[in-house]
């Protein structure tokens, strides 16, 4: 949706003339565009040449912009700047993520109170101030969702499209504010950031219009993309008859072949039409890994190549450790040789660890004390980067996956952390209406996720894999204390971080959101709200009895011991109960593929948390079993389209 002062001006008119009773506004040739822009929103319609009568929508809005001036919360819109936006995909993003986390975030506070979109209220429970949607804001929001635009691309947009970028990338490389910018947006196939619409990115809807458009739709002149052209050819795709006329249409515009051959171009815009006539969002998924973690993937693929010259050699966790001191060792060497007593120009993230290493004399432990190499095995095996196994001696060993043999192909290129907020950046708007936050489209350009105008082929294989890569459930124990402390809903990124002040560090904390999110427990909104994700809300009540300070209370290798139980065990309905009689549990062990330490190790450490009981699986564990079900885009997209 897009509001500014020519659109409100046009609707006020529309409505003052429906209320005198006539059946149309006359309008003139000059305000054309801005009337064809409402159309396309679902806001007005033709009734004939220089005819526009208003849709109940665009009657609800223009009462919803004359209560706020009548209020004394909007100036008239005839005193508003040409150039400001009442509403815009940066503001319906703000409401949409207010509406979710039941309060306004940090960004969203100023420009919705502005625009009287929202209104402070106090908390009795909580015995503080907090800003929510108000009555206008709400109608708004609803006014966005009952909304059906238009696809209608003409021959000229069309070729505008294709000289765009998808993005994200900053605003400034469009034309903003011209007429083919306010089709764009008002179809949602164009999204700006919010707060400030600095950062604009083609949608889900439109990024399907764009690939259309490259492989096709090529005309001087007419609409190329349109609802009645989307319905020939999903009648084509359904083998019906069509007429000699439909078929020579679509096989100028470059959509079929020989009457009844689907070309690329048409596949997409039968996907453009799956995407507008559903108008279902995706949830948004993302990725990320540490360099830290990178180091121990690359340790052991070093292993395994060594292996084909030693094949004694295994890649065990005494294995990877040693590797790990020996490349920490010399990689921290190469640091104090470089910067020698200069250790205060150091990079902060290295200098206490290289002042350490200075004085260490035992590798070893100056290893394990500044090093957590445990977790970031679990961390990488949580995102299905390694495997580990029972081996031949009966120790666990660890394999890289294919998916870990491609991240390492590109930590090899750029060793760097990709974090959860710059992979975000990209896959927000390959699932949404939404551009990413322009805090998020930073941190990716630092990250090389994004380019100047569009995802670097990094950022797109990253994006990939958060859509795609099955997710194992993994706290570690800063992680657990970071995500007990978060609500269903209603808190910021802000009052996290001021809720650990002088108990954890700040990087530690932002790390420890950033892997939640990556295991799609919570997701942070583009006004800067964090909130559980269903998955989230299931963990949480599943982990509700696990003490404070629990290390690992759950892990991928836990997570199999679970699973492998449930497999061998028999559901209690009424009990909410699985019990496994104490001679299947060998076929447990069996069935979860760990060494008969790691097996014995995750059992007594679910005991511990509550989630197992001598001889079942509790509901606790029941409940971390339906969550991890809920954390992977195959089960969840699957869900959602048998429902």
């Amino acid at each position: 949706m897009i509001i500014t002062r020519k659109h409100a001006l046009a609707l006020e008119r529309m409505r003052v003339d429906a209320e005198a009773g006539k059946a149309w506004t006359d309008i003139e040739e000059v305000d054309r565009e801005t009337y064809l822009e409402l159309e396309v929103q679902g806001l007005a319609r033709e009734d004939g040449p220089l005819k526009r009568v208003p849709t109940t929508l665009g009657l609800e809005l223009a009462e919803v912009i004359r209560s706020l001036v009548t209020s004394g919360r909007l100036p008239l819109p005839a005193d508003w700047d040409e150039s400001w936006r009442f509403v815009g995909s940066e503001i319906v993003t703000l409401l949409r993520a207010a509406d979710r986390a039941g309060c306004v975030g940090p960004s969203g506070v100023a420009p919705l109170m502005e625009r009287g979109l929202a209104e402070e209220h106090h908390d009795p429970e909580t015995k503080r101030t907090v800003v929510r949607l108000s009555a206008a804001g709400e109608s708004i929001l609803r006014i966005w969702r009952a909304l059906d635009p238009e696809i209608s691309i003409t021959a000229e947009l069309a070729d505008h499209i294709r000289h765009l970028m998808t993005g994200p990338a900053e605003s400034a490389r469009l034309s903003t504010g011209s007429h083919e910018e306010h089709m764009l947006e008002g179809m949602r196939l164009i999204a700006y950031s919010a707060p400030n619409s600095d950062i604009y990115a083609f949608t889900v809807l439109g990024q399907a219009v764009k690939r259309t458009l490259e492989m096709g739709g090529y005309a001087s002149e007419g609409l190329v993309l349109s609802e009645e052209i989307l319905k020939l050819l999903a009648s084509c795709a359904d083998g019906e008859d069509l007429t000699a006329e439909a078929w020579v249409q679509l096989e100028s515009l470059g959509y079929v072949r020989d009457m009844d051959e689907l070309l690329p171009a048409g596949e997409w815009a039968l996907e453009v039409y799956r995407i507008w006539r559903c108008g279902e969002e995706g949830r948004v998924w993302t990725f990320s890994i540490e360099a830290e973690e990178a180091d121990v993937l690359e340790a052991i693929c070093r292993i395994e190549e060594k292996r084909r010259q030693n094949p004694e050699l295994a890649p065990t966790f005494d294995a990877i450790r040693r590797e790990m001191i020996d490349r920490k060792a010399a990689q921290y060497k190469a640091l104090l040789d470089r910067y020698g007593r200069r250790l205060k120009e150091m990079p902060e993230k290295y200098r206490a660890i290289a002042e350490k290493f200075a004085e260490a004399k035992d590798l070893a432990r100056w290893y394990d004390d500044n090093f957590e190499l445990r977790e970031a095995l679990l961390s990488l095996e949580s995102v299905r980067l390694i495997h580990s196994r029972e081996g031949v001696d009966g120790h666990t060993v660890y394999e890289v996956t294919e998916i870990g043999h491609e991240v390492r192909r590109d930590q090899e290129r750029n060793r760097r952390d990709v974090s959860a907020t710059a992979v975000k950046a990209v896959s927000i708007a390959q699932k949404t209406f939404d551009a990413p936050a322009r805090e998020w489209w930073d941190v990716a350009r630092k990250e090389q996720i994004v380019g100047s105008m569009e995802a670097t082929e990094s950022g797109r294989f990253y994006a990939r894999l958060a859509a795609t890569v099955e997710r194992l459930p993994l706290l570690t124990r800063h992680e657990m204390e970071v995500f007990h402390r978060i609500p269903d809903r209603g808190m910021s990124v802000e009052e996290i971080h001021e809720a650990f002040e002088g108990r954890l560090e700040r990087e530690r904390v932002r790390w420890a959101l950033e892997k939640l999110e990556t295991r799609h427990l919570i997701n942070i909104l583009p006004d800067g709200n964090v909130v559980e994700t269903e998955a989230g809300e299931l963990m949480d009540r599943a982990l509700s009895g696990v003490p404070e300070g629990f290390g690992n209370p759950v892990n991928p290798v836990v997570y199999r011991l679970l699973k492998a139980l449930a497999e061998v065990g028999s559901l209690y309905v009424k009990e909410q109960k699985v019990r496994i009689l104490p001679r299947n549990v060998r076929e447990a062990m069996k069935c979860s593929g760990l060494s008969r330490e790691a097996f014995e190790d995750a059992l007594e450490q679910a005991r511990a948390a509550g989630l197992v009981g001598r001889n079942s699986i509790n509901e606790a564990g029941l409940l971390l079993l339906e969550a991890v079900k809920r954390m992977s885009p195959a089960h969840v997209e699957q869900s959602a389209y048998v429902n």
